[in-house]
Formats: structure tokens, C-alpha cells, sequence
């Protein structure tokens, strides 16, 4: 068939704008939190938000309409020219136009995800969009053979269904491996995207199934042998991903630290991504200040040589590699005003033990806060925290300790912020 005739009458072209249109509502009602990635965009991360509920609607479609297209060949007779073409040779058009269709709707969200976020494509959503691109085709393959042995008139739909559930329901069960082998496209965070194992993860079934069903469709002279590579192929990939994913969270092993950085200053070096680096100099100033006084009240005890914005770091809040302390803190998105409050006093003190008395630990944090410059940040977060100081020291009583501890000297003031996070740590019953 002609590729125009192609183009004119395949049902995935046929089907585009109702399917565009239907894409557009999804995109509209499923990426409603989307503007919270515009203060720091990472594009894959944008990309694998936005997609994540049109795939699988896409991959039905795609398995049904290429139904569709093989059971619309076998009634036109293509089947009946035996030997003059062969068959991978008449299914390879139809299956190409469905995927081109379906790929093309699914970029086309994809870039909507990007145009909210105001960022621009790179190599990693092109990753991410070769994977859409390889479970559309595996898909659409499935739908092929299915519309070639059965009738599409009731095969197509009931294929579509059992394609929607069969990626979107294991999202729902409390086995995260699952999430991984379905087909789904999930969320990567900020300078992350899929690691080669995430991405064997997610294609292997599928790409096993559909050449499962290859071989069953093949004209073979031994069924016997035919089934049970089948069987072997179908069973080999899920087996062969479960073993991948097995133990794997909600958050599978991505590539990490992928997001460029750029670091300021010494004393402490400040790093933030290089997408909201426009207030680094200020921060990395008011950083040097905040842990020049920590380090005077011996709070600290030396100024750690690198502070990292979480979203770029690795590890634990505090750390020491390399000779210097390192710490991890949430530097973005804004001035050194809005981002450098109560969070770094909470950071500083930390947790001193497994399972610290938080109450008695306020009592440091909030002598860290006033060192720094940041107590009323400290006490309107904690008043939040305890709905109103109603658990716990109340307001006056803190403050009232800060008092008596600003009258003591230096050593004493160092002797009893040791004393209070040991309290913390002896607490009864901990």
C-alpha cells in the first residue's frame, strides 16, 4: 500500500484529533502541580511528569488501532498473496503509522510539560522519548499479531483495555516492583533520568511479549515449539525485570548529579544547580556570616569547607569527605532571605541520636536560630509545627531560657547547649 493511501485511511490517522483532543484534557487535569518545577526546571523531570498518565493511553491505542489495521488488511486479502509479499513486509507500514501517530501525541504532551517550565529539550528527554518510542512499537507489534488472529471487532477494544490495566493497575499495589515493569513512564527528581537498569526494567517485558507473539504468528510447522519459545520469551522478560527491580523502592536507582552546578566562595564553597544560581554570591555571603558565628559561639567546630543545595547533593545533611566538612542544606528557590531560615538551624543541631527528645532539642535549635539570625523564622515555623506551642515548652518558656542563656559566659553558654543535647538523648524511655 501506498504510503499516501496509507496516511488517508489508517485508523491511528483517522483517530488522531479525537485522541488529540482526549491527550490535551489529560495533559490539562493530570499536570496541575507542573508549575511547581518553573523556580528550578530540570527538563527529564518535567518530561517524565507530564507523560507519565498519557503513555499508557497511548499504548492502548496503539495496540488497538494496529489491530484494527491487521484485521482491515486480512478482509481486504492481503494475506491471500501467499509468497509475493511477505508478512513482516505488509505489517511493517501499519505498525509504523500507528507508532509515528501515538509517538507524536505523547511529544507533543511532552512538550507542553517543557513550555510550562520554560525549558528546553536535551539528550535526556530524548532518552525518555526513546523509551516511549520502544513500548509504542512493542505495543503496537502485540496489537498487529492480535488483529491478525482474531477478528478486531470485539479483539481491538478488549486488547486496549487489557493493555490500560495491565500497565496502570500494578501503579496501585504496594509492590514497587511492579511500578517499574508495567511500562509506565515514572517521575526521575531534579538531575536525575532513567539508569540503563530503570530502562531494562521498564522495556523488557513488553519488548519480550510482543516477540513472544511474533513467534506464535510465525508460520512454523512445529506449534509445539513455537509456544513454548513463546512461553519462554514472555515468562524470560517479566522474570528477567522482576529480578532487576525486586528490591527496589518507590524511587528506583536513576542516574543522579546530571544537573550542571556552580559553586561560589570559600570558606564555605556554596553550590547551587546552575538553573537558579542567579542569588549565589549573596547566599554563599550570608552563609560565611551564619557559620562564621556558629563557629565563635562553638556551635560548630571548625566552618565546613563546601555547603551543597540538596538538590545537587548526595549523602547525609552533614558529612566530612575529602578533609572538610561538607553539609547539604535547601539553598533554592530564592534570595538568601527567603531560603537561609529556620531550616538551617534545624540542619546544624540535626538529629544527635537515633531517637532524640525533639522537645528538649528545641532548646538548641532555637540557640542556633538566634545565633544566626533567624528566631522568629525558628518560632513561627515551631508554632505551626505544635499547633500553637500546645505540645510541649510553650513560646514563653523557650524565650525565657534563650534570656538566661544570653547572660551566660561563652564556656558556659558552649557547656550548656552540650548538656541540653545530652537531655535530648537520655530522654525516659528513649
Amino acid at each position: 500500500m501506498r504510503i499516501s493511501t496509507a496516511l488517508r485511511t489508517h485508523s491511528a490517522v483517522l483517530a488522531f484529533p479525537v485522541v488529540g483532543l482526549f491527550f490535551t484534557y489529560v495533559f490539562l487535569t493530570t499536570t496541575r502541580h507542573l508549575d511547581q518545577l518553573i523556580p528550578v526546571p530540570w527538563p527529564a523531570q518535567a518530561v517524565t511528569y507530564a507523560v507519565h498518565a498519557p503513555v499508557p493511553m497511548a499504548a492502548a491505542a496503539a495496540a488497538g488501532l494496529t489491530a484494527v489495521e491487521a484485521t482491515r488488511l486480512r478482509a481486504l486479502g492481503v494475506w491471500d498473496l501467499g509468497a509475493a509479499r511477505a508478512t513482516w513486509r505488509v505489517a511493517v507500514q501499519p505498525i509504523a503509522v500507528s507508532v509515528l501517530a501515538l509517538s507524536l501525541l505523547v511529544a507533543g504532551v511532552a512538550a507542553g510539560g517543557l513550555w510550562v517550565v520554560g525549558a528546553a529539550p536535551d539528550r535526556y528527554v530524548l532518552q525518555t522519548m526513546g523509551i516511549v518510542l520502544v513500548l509504542l512499537t512493542a505495543h503496537a507489534v502485540i496489537g498487529f499479531v492480535v488483529g491478525y488472529r482474531f477478528h478486531a471487532l470485539y479483539a481491538a477494544p478488549a486488547l486496549a483495555v487489557v493493555v490500560f490495566i495491565g500497565i496502570s493497575f500494578p501503579l496501585g499495589t504496594d509492590h514497587y516492583w511492579a511500578h517499574h515493569v508495567s511500562g509506565s513512564i515514572n517521575g526521575v527528581g531534579f538531575g536525575e533520568t532513567y539508569s540503563p537498569a530503570m530502562t531494562l526494567a521498564v522495556v523488557l517485558p513488553t519488548v519480550c511479549l510482543a516477540l513472544a507473539c511474533v513467534v506464535l504468528a510465525a508460520p512454523l510447522r512445529d506449534r509445539i515449539r513455537a509456544v513454548s519459545a513463546a512461553l519462554v520469551l514472555a515468562v524470560g522478560g517479566l522474570v528477567g525485570a522482576y529480578g532487576i527491580a525486586q528490591d527496589w523502592s518507590s524511587r528506583p536507582p536513576a542516574g543522579k548529579g546530571l544537573a550542571p552546578v556552580t559553586c561560589a566562595g570559600q570558606a564555605p564553597e556554596v553550590c547551587l544547580p546552575e538553573a537558579a544560581s542567579e542569588h549565589l554570591q549573596e547566599i554563599q555571603r550570608k552563609l560565611a556570616e551564619m557559620t562564621g558565628k556558629l563557629e565563635d559561639k562553638g556551635l560548630i567546630a571548625r566552618i565546613p569547607g563546601r555547603i551543597t543545595d540538596r538538590r545537587v547533593a548526595d549523602g547525609d545533611v552533614r558529612s566530612t569527605g575529602a578533609g572538610k566538612e561538607q553539609w547539604t542544606l535547601g539553598l533554592i528557590p530564592g534570595n538568601a532571605d527567603t531560603v537561609l531560615r529556620e531550616d538551617v538551624a534545624i540542619s546544624v543541631v540535626g538529629t544527635p541520636c537515633a531517637e532524640p527528645d525533639w522537645n528538649t532539642l528545641h532548646y538548641n535549635t532555637l540557640w542556633v536560630a538566634r545565633t544566626i539570625g533567624v528566631e522568629k523564622d525558628y518560632v513561627a515555623w515551631l508554632s505551626r509545627e505544635t499547633d500553637g506551642f500546645s505540645q510541649g515548652q510553650t513560646k514563653r518558656e523557650l524565650l525565657a531560657e534563650m534570656g538566661r542563656v544570653d547572660e551566660l559566659s561563652p564556656g558556659e553558654q558552649r557547656a550548656w547547649y552540650s548538656e541540653r543535647l545530652r537531655q535530648a538523648c537520655r530522654a525516659p524511655g528513649r
